[in-house]
């Protein structure tokens, strides 16, 4: 990362003026009338009453036709102190934005800035990942616990823990917290990335696991490479950072991120509903590797070469569809060992020929949105069929779809802060799915649910 102004310094900032100025945006009248006058009496009711203040920031002001000269004084340091208002609000308004500019221009990554001060944002004032107990040493890990073979002859635990897309995946002290609850309750699969911006927090949980009975070489440790940076050079140094970061000797495996740059358009699509089909001529923009194609190939001969030094111990992608996965094998370098995709069962059919593929070719499938993602979580949970199943093994519907996919020989990363949910995931191994129910869950693909599901087609 960068050196600048950090989100929570910038979130910090907002919330102290905007406290100094007595004011929650969107103004309600209340706010308006706990002001000092005059201006509490001169601010148009109207307006407040708009839910999109077209009129402009300020408010509109009330002004009166005519006034005695008498008046006229106490008028004009009415409007004054409303426009004194005015300009203080948008002036501050001004300034968080320039404040922000600034500091998206000092990170390596501006997308994953976004991302975590929304999240940031999302989480403040809600209650963060709670500090583990001094006293609190490692549990036995899963019985029957489950895992994938990787082609370098390590074994990738089929059930881990996600790092990324929620309030206590960026706080810095949830992000130990959530790492060293994890660790010693048992868990021992880690999949976060570059981009997210918590490797260094990630990196002191395991020292202090290690203190507690969890060596480091039972730790399956996930990261993953972004679009930004690309070619063997920008690899190179983006793993060096890495691990650095993380303060460990090596990397379990390191995914390419998605295979190609992702753009803001791309964003906006996914988030506004729309399935964005991505077209292969895009380039690579302000980078020297050139296109997307020879992007890709260079970053995998780094990743290559650096699983020859035993700096990563397998290399993998991430969204990448089946010609894309070709394409890196042709290069007769590292094989490819796993596949991140969204995954669930309401997946389309270019989603499950990814799937196919991978099978036949002994790629190991992550899987993320494993429950339905941030869009459809709330509705898949919900299903009859689904809570059925719970009922008749106890158990909740989230532990029955991650059981779902283990099934599938799918490994799962769901993600959480909550200890209790930690170990409520780890417990799936507890139980099992008759080929019936396995069935059931396979048939709800049809079901107009699946409509709710946004995918990206890279």
């Amino acid at each position: 990362m960068g050196v600048g102004v950090g989100v929570g310094e910038i979130h910090q900032f907002v919330v102290q003026a905007a406290d100094a100025m007595r004011l929650n945006w969107p103004p309600s009248p209340e706010s308006f009338q706990e002001l000092p006058r005059p201006m509490s009496s001169i601010v148009d009711p109207a307006w407040l009453q708009r839910a999109d203040h077209q009129g402009g920031l300020c408010p509109r002001l009330l002004f009166v036709p005519e006034l005695s000269r008498e008046d006229r004084p106490a008028q004009l340091r009415k409007f004054a102190g409303a426009m004194g208002f005015c300009s203080n609000l948008c002036g501050l308004l001004a300034l968080v934005v320039a404040i922000v500019f600034g500091y998206m221009q000092t990170v390596e990554y501006p997308l994953g800035a976004v991302f975590r001060m929304m999240f940031y944002v999302q989480g403040y004032g809600k209650p963060m990942t709670e500090p583990v107990p001094a006293d609190l040493t490692a549990s036995p890990r899963p019985g029957s616990e489950l895992f994938l073979p990787m082609p370098s002859g390590g074994k990738m635990p089929a059930n881990g823990i996600g790092m990324c897309c929620r309030p206590t995946a960026y706080d810095e002290d949830s992000v130990y917290n959530s790492i060293l609850w994890y660790l010693l309750s048992g868990g021992r699969h880690i999949d976060t990335a570059h981009i997210y911006g918590n490797h260094v927090p990630i990196g002191k949980a395991l020292k202090e696991a290690a203190k507690r009975g969890v060596p480091r070489s039972e730790v399956f440790l996930v990261t993953k490479v972004w679009p930004a940076a690309f070619g063997y050079d920008a690899t190179m140094a983006a793993v060096g950072r890495m691990v650095k970061q993380l303060d460990v000797d090596y990397i379990d495996l390191v995914l390419l991120h998605a295979p190609r740059k992702i753009s803001w358009r791309m964003v906006a699509a996914y988030w506004g509903g729309l399935n964005a089909l991505i077209g292969e001529g895009d380039e690579f923009s302000n980078h020297d590797c050139g296109d997307q194609v020879t992007c890709r190939k260079a970053t995998w001969k780094a990743l290559s070469e650096l699983r020859e030094q035993g700096i990563i111990r397998d290399a993998g992608v991430s969204n990448f569809r089946v010609p894309q996965m070709k394409e890196l094998q042709s290069l007769g370098m590292a094989p490819i060992a796993a596949n991140q995709i969204q995954f669930h069962p309401w997946i389309p059919d270019w989603q499950q020929e990814i799937v196919d593929f991978c099978n036949a070719q002994q790629i190991a499938i992550t899987a993320y949105f494993s429950l339905g993602g941030l869009q459809s979580k709330d509705k898949t949970l919900q299903l009859d069929d689904v809570k059925a199943i719970g009922k008749k093994h106890s158990r909740s519907s989230g532990q029955v779809l991650l059981r779902w996919a283990l099934a599938k020989n799918v490994s799962i990363i769901p993600g959480t802060g909550n200890p209790k949910h930690m170990k409520e995931n780890l417990g799936i191994y507890d139980f099992s799915l008759s080929p019936e129910e396995v069935a059931k869950i396979d048939a709800l693909r049809s079901h107009q649910i699946a409509d709710d599901f946004f995918f990206m087609q890279f």
